[in-house]
């Protein structure tokens, strides 16, 4: 019996070879794709897969004490407690989260929500105006195994009450960092000058020596931009390897050190200093007086 036509192979031969090209091509093309990758761009990308998994963490200085002739202290580090919340160690029920988050807002006075994200409004830590929930999200996606501050420079009984709390509120801390003091007060302000923020236009600047934008603090007049790369010291590194979630798991390395920055004594007198002010102011309001008119306000 003879077999039906339908089952004979009426495909043309061309056809079969342009198949049969095409297929070859692909294979070519994800040979020479692979080849590049692996051979050509290798060691690119092994670069690139070592810089995701190690992170380099900047360790500050402690800045340099400022001095009289007398030793009488003019500027000082003092301990300031920021608040801080850590997202990935947050419970993982909403609702305790929530009620965490109420009981932290009544301590340190920071609503519970307020302020929406947006490229707008960025959240700035210690500087810009949003709620807890809200920083807890900013934590949440840029940086979940970092602790986030939510409130900065409260007060150390605060701090204190808040530590307490901590084992009741997982994923809440207190973070103790140096803040720059002048315990004269005005009577050397002009001489000794104050601290501020790195300026945007000079970030690079001091990027080069080691300094962190949004973090570090350095000169802005007198005696502490005059002797800044004194008295700021050499911050230090530490590089750690780090797992897809960007939390840490050990250290890679020697860590070094950093460099506390040189103390300054100076030749001004305090006393005398005081003294010639009070004399002056004296002198300043009786002229006025006399005058009946404010003839000088400052000498």
């Amino acid at each position: 019996m003879n077999g039906s036509s339908s089952l004979h192979n009426n495909i043309e031969r061309w056809r079969i070879y342009v198949f049969a090209g095409v297929i070859l091509a692909v294979f070519i093309i994800f040979l020479a794709r692979l080849f590049s990758i692996q051979i050509i761009q290798g060691p690119q990308w092994i670069a690139r897969a070592e810089d995701n998994r190690t992170k380099e963490i900047n360790i500050p200085a402690s800045r340099g004490v400022i001095y009289d002739r007398n030793n009488t202290v003019l500027a000082r580090n003092i301990a300031s407690y920021n608040v801080v919340v850590t997202a990935a160690d947050l419970p993982d029920d909403i609702g305790e989260i929530q009620e965490i988050l109420r009981e932290l807002s009544d301590y340190i006075d920071v609503p519970v929500s307020g302020g929406e994200l947006s490229e707008g409004n960025p959240f700035v830590p210690c500087i810009s105006d949003h709620g807890i929930a809200e920083i807890v999200e900013y934590g949440e996606t840029a940086t979940p195994f970092q602790p986030v501050p939510v409130a900065c420079d409260i007060e150390r009984e605060s701090a204190m009450a808040i530590q307490e709390k901590a084992v009741d509120w997982p994923g809440v801390g207190i973070e103790i960092q140096p803040i720059r003091d002048y315990p004269t007060g005005s009577l050397t302000a002009s001489i000794i000058g104050f601290l501020g923020p790195i300026p945007a236009n000079q970030e690079a600047e001091f990027e080069a020596v080691g300094l962190v934008p949004n973090r570090d603090k350095v000169g802005y007049a007198g005696v502490e931009l005059a002797f800044q790369d004194l008295l700021a010291g050499i911050n230090g590194l530490r590089q750690v390897e780090v797992d897809v979630a960007g939390q840490e798991l050990h250290t890679i390395g020697e860590t070094q050190q950093p460099a506390s920055g040189s103390s300054l004594q100076l030749t001004i007198d305090t006393r005398l200093q005081q003294a010639t002010t009070a004399i002056l102011k004296r002198e300043i309001e009786f002229w006025n007086t006399y005058l009946q008119s404010t003839r000088s306000t400052s000498g």
